[in-house]
């Protein structure tokens, strides 16, 4: 994977110019409030429409779906980010071109405290990281909450596919392999370009929380950067800041 990705950052240098949609992040963002919302049941034009935002053919590349607290706690929330995951990921595989990565999916949930992730596993307790692509997902979301007792911690987006298209960059001239406790590496876009970077092809989320789900197109030609701010915890009693994590990748072998 990190050759595909390697190369899909190098290729995006000659995509020509008015060949590809290029989508604002601004327009990411959509509220479940406009689709009926009934319990936990995922609607089908929510999962069409996050589909049509994940695609580089016809959206930016992310999502983020607001409004969920009107509706659900955060465990019901959790819930329906799974049920929306799997659906949208059953769209996402044949139109984004999954099968060249296998033809197997394995799909991983689960929720991290941050501030208590395993070292050894990811090389540091906290979630906190500068914009890089997720060494074998393919496509990823994000929940959070409960989240309490801290400051910052904003979640950065950026589109590089354009920007490396616009200034014919290639992967060299703005990534670094990241240093990692257990096999392989991630792209990670090196300091001196990130506020060029975010000012013209950026966007800043905020803190997320539980009323928002975020999704990123993470295949290795999609040229979606994620980060997260750093977060400065304000009250060591009241600190809590979850998150659940759908995540897919495809391999060769059905085997766990």
């Amino acid at each position: 994977m990190m050759t595909a990705r390697r190369e899909a950052f190098d290729a995006m240098a000659d995509i020509p110019a008015g060949s590809v949609v290029e989508a604002s992040l601004a327009a990411a963002t959509i509220t479940v409030h406009d689709y009926g919302l009934d319990g936990i049941a995922v609607p089908d034009k929510l999962v069409e429409t996050v589909t049509d935002l994940l695609d580089r053919a016809t959206g930016p590349g992310a999502a983020v779906v607001e409004g969920l607290s009107d509706f659900l706690d955060v465990d019901l929330a959790r819930s329906f980010h799974e049920a929306l995951f799997r659906q949208v990921w059953e769209n996402c595989a044949s139109r984004l071109g999954a099968e060249r990565f296998g033809r197997h999916d394995r799909i991983k949930v689960n929720t991290t405290s941050d501030g208590a992730i395993p070292v050894e596993l990811y090389g540091s307790e906290w979630s906190f990281k500068d914009l890089h692509s997720d060494r074998d997902a393919l496509l990823f979301s994000h929940l959070y909450g409960p989240v309490a007792g801290f400051d910052g911690g904003a979640l950065l987006l950026a589109d590089v596919r354009g920007f490396m298209r616009r200034h014919g960059l290639r992967f060299a001239d703005l990534f670094d392999w990241s240093v990692e406790p257990t096999p392989g590496s991630k792209p990670v876009l090196r300091a001196e370009h990130v506020p060029q970077v975010l000012a013209e092809a950026g966007i800043d989320l905020g803190a997320p929380g539980p009323d928002q789900i975020i999704f990123v197109n993470n295949f290795p030609d999609a040229g979606i950067l994620h980060g997260v701010a750093p977060v400065v915890v304000t009250d060591p009693q009241r600190y809590v800041r979850e998150f659940h994590r759908c995540s897919v990748k495809r391999t060769t072998r059905s085997d766990p």
